[in-house]
C-alpha cells in the first residue's frame, strides 16, 4: 500500500547552505527521528515512506544533504564536503527541529554521517538506527565497494544490467535481492548528483574513526539485507566498530540495500526499537 503521510517543509539555514527538510508527525512530542539518506549525491525523496513511523508521539525528519535535491550547493571545493560539514548540517537540522536528543537513522552513506555525528555529539543521540550502513573506515568501505562491483559484473553477464552503464538507474538491479524488483514511486526517478559524490570522496580521504565509535555505549540497531550488494563484510565492520555499545543486529531475508524490498520486516523492527529505547 502506498504511504500517504503528509510532510511539512522546513528550511534549515546554515552559514554555507540552506537545507531542505521535511517533517511528518508531532515535533511537540519531544521525540524525533532524523533520517539521513545515502549517496553521496542522492536526495531524500526515496525516504518518504519513513513517514509512516510518525505520529502524535514521534516526528520523522528527512532532509536533502548539501548540494543534493532542493538543498543549495556550497560550491565545487572538496573542502565543502568533509565529514565535519555533513555532521554540522545534521546538527543544524536537529537544532531547527528543536529536539534536544534525537533518534538518528542513517542509510548507506547516511549511516557514515550518523556514526560520525554520534562520536561528536553523543549527548544529542538517543539511539542510532543503521540500515545498510557504510562502515566508519575507508578500508572497510573499499572492500564493500568491490563486492558491489562484482554483483554488477555478474548481472551484466546475465544481461540484466547493460554492458555500457549510462547512469545510476542502470545499476539499480544490483541493489536488490531480486534484480527484477519493481521500484516504488518514491524511487522513480532516483535523484543523483555525481559531482557531489566525487567531491565528497575527495574530501573524505583515508578516514577511520573506529577508535572513537568503540568508546561509545549508545543503543545501536543495525539492519542489513542478507542480499545487500556490499556484502556481509560491511555489516561485520559496522557491528565490530561499536564493540562497547548495545548493538542489536537484524538481518533481513530476501532483501538487498533498500528497505523498500522488505517493508514487512523493516518497519516492525524499527517501530519496536523506537518503542523500547524511548
Amino acid at each position: 500500500m502506498e504511504d500517504r503521510t503528509v510532510f511539512q517543509d522546513l528550511n534549515v539555514n546554515t552559514p554555507e547552505v540552506t537545507l531542505y527538510a521535511r517533517v511528518a508527525g508531532n515535533l511537540h512530542s519531544g521525540n524525533a527521528l532524523i533520517a539521513i539518506h545515502g549517496g553521496p549525491g542522492n536526495s531524500s525523496d526515496y525516504m518518504v515512506s519513513l513517514g509512516q513511523l510518525a505520529g502524535d508521539d514521534l516526528a520523522v525528519v528527512i532532509y536533502d544533504q548539501r548540494g543534493t535535491g532542493r538543498s543549495t550547493d556550497p560550491g565545487n571545493d572538496p573542502a565543502n564536503y568533509t565529514q565535519l560539514k555533513y555532521v554540522e548540517d545534521l546538527e543544524a537540522v536537529r537544532a531547527a527541529a528543536g529536539i534536544e536528543r534525537v533518534f538518528i537513522m542513517g542509510h548507506s552513506w547516511g549511516g557514515v554521517v550518523a556514526q560520525r555525528y554520534a562520536t561528536l555529539y553523543p549527548h544529542r543521540v538517543r539511539a542510532l538506527i543503521l540500515m545498510g550502513s557504510g562502515a566508519p573506515s575507508m578500508q572497510a568501505a573499499m572492500a564493500a565497494q568491490q563486492n558491489k562491483l562484482q554483483r554488477i559484473a555478474n548481472l551484466q553477464a546475465q544481461r540484466i544490467i547493460p554492458a555500457q552503464i549510462t547512469g545510476v538507474q542502470d545499476i539499480l538491479p544490483a541493489y536488490f535481492s531480486d534484480p527484477y524488483f519493481g521500484l516504488p514511486a518514491e524511487m522513480k526517478p532516483l535523484f543523483y548528483n555525481g559531482a557531489v559524490e566525487q567531491l565528497t570522496w575527495q574530501a573524505l580521504g583515508n578516514f577511520d574513526f573506529t577508535a572513537e565509535t568503540k568508546k561509545l555505549a549508545l543503543p545501536v540497531l543495525v539492519l542489513y539485507g542478507k542480499d545487500d550488494p556490499f556484502g556481509m563484510t560491511m555489516v561485520d565492520a559496522v557491528v565490530s566498530a561499536w564493540s562497547s555499545a548495545e548493538v542489536e543486529l537484524v538481518l533481513l531475508d530476501k532483501c538487498g540495500h533498500y528497505w523498500h524490498e522488505c517493508p514487512d520486516q523493516f518497519f516492525p523492527s524499527v517501530r519496536d526499537y523506537l518503542k523500547d529505547t524511548r
